[in-house]
């Protein structure tokens, strides 16, 4: 399928591109970008008793190759992208009592994608974002890498402990967070033309890549990014529907971020949640600028409020602090975070937890 995707774009590439030794032009217009990326990270997890480290992949951007190839035709732009994770072990697998190896397999596959856009909007299918994936992540901090919405990214196999008798419990880092950001899928999507910064998105699709997995996904997403007095804004809002033998499951989530540009200040809201589900609130606040030659610097704190999560009652707070620096001529990002997590249920009380993360990643 994939060769055949690619004769399809009718590109011979035979010159690179001297902006970018990694793009290749055929001569016509189009052109193929191959690119990846390492993101390693030193994590350690302290559950109240005992502290567990781990040198991992990062899953908040974890270590990937690509090639993207494009083609511009009377009407419109095709293009196909192809991307993959290398399937290095991620820190979200670790536990107190696991330690993931080096495995792939098809689900590390991130895109097979065709699309096709030009005035009407813009046409997707193949594997890659659902229309509501990345609306709960508008975010103009720059310290993504270190810390965002999301926390089971570094921490969430690992379990909490029982306040009471000291042993493990249960209930992992995983069970007692969520973003409610939509997902990849194999699937059909339409976006419309931009209007003023404001795009709509609609999608169908089913996870191909599973064995497990034959429900059917429905989506909608809107996505802004504007610019008023100096400050850049963006927004996002997205709702999924899951069908699944005939049961129903929904989620929703939205978010807006901004960036004052004099000042460097940045800030960023998000909710979402599921009728049958939780709910939580998150915001940050962060500041980014050049303090040192090298590149950007990101500086921030954020805080997660959850309920719902597990059982009904149950209360889910967390707190972080995150830095990054770019290090543009080597196109790295060093990146530090340390994040507090908190749960507790009507009828049960855990040990607070935290964690650190140190983590570089280099980009190619």
């Amino acid at each position: 399928m994939i060769r055949h995707l690619l004769c399809g774009t009718s590109m011979i590439l035979t010159t690179p591109s001297l902006a970018d030794p990694l793009t290749y032009a055929n001569g016509s217009g189009g052109t193929a970008s191959f690119y990846g990326q390492l993101n390693p990270a030193y994590i350690t997890f302290d559950d109240g008793k005992k502290t567990h480290a781990s040198l991992s992949d990062s899953p908040a951007s974890n270590s990937r190759i690509g090639v993207f190839l494009e083609n511009p035709t009377s009407s419109g732009l095709l293009t196909f992208r192809f991307e993959a994770a290398l399937g290095l072990p991620a820190s979200s697998a670790y536990s107190q009592n696991s330690n993931p190896v080096w495995e792939w397999d098809e689900t590390k596959i991130r895109h097979v994608d065709v699309s096709y856009s030009g005035s009407f909007g813009k046409l997707s299918l193949g594997q890659g974002g659902m229309a509501s994936d990345g609306n709960s992540g508008a975010d103009f901090s720059g310290t993504g890498l270190a810390q965002g919405t999301f926390r089971p990214d570094y921490t969430g196999g690992y379990f909490l402990r029982d306040a009471e008798s000291d042993e493990l419990s249960d209930v992992k880092i995983s069970s007692i967070f969520n973003d409610y950001d939509g997902p990849r899928r194999t699937r059909i999507r339409y976006d419309t033309p931009d209007f003023n910064g404001l795009t709509f998105g609609v999608a169908w699709g089913r996870n191909l890549l599973s064995d497990t997995d034959d429900a059917d996904y429905y989506d909608i997403g809107l996505s802004w990014n504007g610019e008023s007095g100096g400050v850049k804004m963006a927004a996002g809002a997205g709702y999924l529907w899951k069908t699944d033998e005939g049961d129903t499951s929904e989620q929703y989530a939205l978010s807006f971020a901004l960036h004052h540009i004099d000042t460097g200040l940045t800030g960023r809201i998000a909710a979402g949640g599921a009728p049958d589900g939780g709910t939580y609130s998150y915001v940050k606040a962060g500041w980014k600028g050049v303090i040192w030659g090298a590149g950007q610097t990101a500086l921030s704190a954020d805080y997660y409020s959850g309920k719902g999560f597990v059982s009904d009652g149950s209360r889910t707070t967390s707190w972080g602090v995150q830095a990054v620096q770019k290090i543009n001529k080597a196109n790295l990002e060093a990146y530090l975070g340390y994040t507090s997590y908190s749960f507790d249920e009507k009828t049960t009380e855990y040990h607070d937890a935290s964690s650190t993360n140190f983590g570089m990643r280099w980009k190619f």
